[in-house]
């Protein structure tokens, strides 16, 4: 599939068949013709001419192009030799965040229905979160085998298809958390070592605010993209007037198509003078993940790819310091944040666990 200016969307049969072959495509072939036939054949793709193949600047084989069969439908499909496996674009979107969200969810959920429940799901982002981010962010979901893994990633012009090496992949992501954690992983599966690794929480203020601007920045299209919500409350060590240490809890998060959040700490902090406003419950009414949302102030934080993240994150950190925490180390996630019995709008409605690595924040 080339690079045109319109959309160009499969149908449901050509999504189910591809997924199912992507079982047989392996992370690596020959740069050469034998190599892209033999990667075409693990399609099942009838080859096209080889000057239709893509090709790489020095004229050697960058990837083939073969006519796939599926529901009585046949088109032309391409698939690449990337840095980091094979990658097959499935269908190409030319709309907006939300547009690309309803795409990857409609793939995702027939991939799902082809290979099982996805063992991993997350955002693809292990460099960086809030520069250079598309509207829809970097939404994935992985089906992973002891030696090959299946990923489903938003790429720059629709979903597509990846096979590369499991443990290549598991060890490249935990040296990205080390050097810098960012986004979230949630997984479908039991206990693993991706689920259990440990997270750098942020030295400071400034470095919280950032990280966290960065976490915020395309969640509500990517959770559009799963079909789920979140709802996560942070919590704050303050001392009291004679010195009694507390940690109640100061935000409520909810972020589905919309990201709304809410203040519930001590009524000592001028809220409406740090930005916040009174919560109107009839306002609220219908939005998604808003269930039992009941702090007394609010922010709206906006939806999918006009997130006023890095207010939102200002607003998280001013708003903790003038309730007397102290320092960026004594805010804090609620673990029940961590698990979610079910999910009514995901394909696979749970139980799912996820972390958080790119809010830096430590786990109570």
């Amino acid at each position: 599939m080339t690079n045109t200016d319109r959309d160009s969307r499969v149908s449901e049969q050509e999504i189910e068949a591809l997924a199912f072959r992507m079982q047989w495509v392996g992370p690596s072939y020959e740069r050469s013709e034998e190599g892209m036939l033999d990667l075409a054949a693990h399609l099942k793709w009838r080859p096209a001419a080889t000057d239709e193949w893509p090709r790489a600047a020095d004229g050697s084989f960058q990837g083939v192009a073969g006519t796939a069969s599926a529901g009585g439908t046949e088109r032309l499909r391409y698939a690449y030799l990337g840095a980091d496996g094979i990658v097959v674009p499935v269908s190409q979107v030319t709309g907006d965040a939300m547009a690309q969200a309803e795409e990857f969810r409609r793939v995702s959920d027939i991939a799902q229905d082809a290979l099982n429940p996805a063992s991993f799901f997350g955002n693809y982002s292990p460099s960086q979160r809030a520069a250079d981010l598309p509207a829809w962010g970097t939404p994935y979901m992985r089906w992973r085998g002891q030696y090959t893994t299946i990923e489903l990633r938003a790429g720059k012009s629709g979903p597509e298809f990846v096979s590369g090496y499991t443990e290549i992949w598991e060890d490249d992501y935990q040296s990205a958390m080390v050097r810098k954690p960012t986004g979230f992983v949630g997984a479908v599966a039991g206990p693993d070592r991706i689920q259990h690794l440990n997270f750098w929480t942020a030295s400071g203020w400034d470095e919280l605010l950032k990280d966290m601007t960065g976490f915020l920045t395309g969640l509500t299209a990517e959770l559009t993209a799963f079909g789920m919500s979140l709802s996560l409350g942070l919590y704050g060590r303050i001392h009291s007037e004679d010195g009694t240490p507390d940690s109640p809890m100061l935000f409520d998060v909810r972020c589905s198509n919309r990201l709304h959040i809410g203040y519930v700490g001590p009524d000592a902090v001028d809220a409406a003078a740090l930005g916040w406003s009174r919560t109107d419950p009839q306002a609220l009414l219908g939005g998604g993940g808003l269930e039992h949302f009941e702090a007394p102030w609010h922010f709206d934080a906006g939806g999918l790819g006009v997130e006023k993240a890095a207010e939102a994150a200002g607003l998280i950190v001013e708003t903790a310091r003038a309730a007397g925490v102290r320092e960026a180390g004594d805010l804090m996630l609620g673990k029940e944040g961590e698990y979610y019995p079910a999910q009514s709008r995901a394909k696979y409605r749970g139980p799912y666990t996820i972390r958080y690595p790119g809010l830096r924040l430590r786990t109570v």
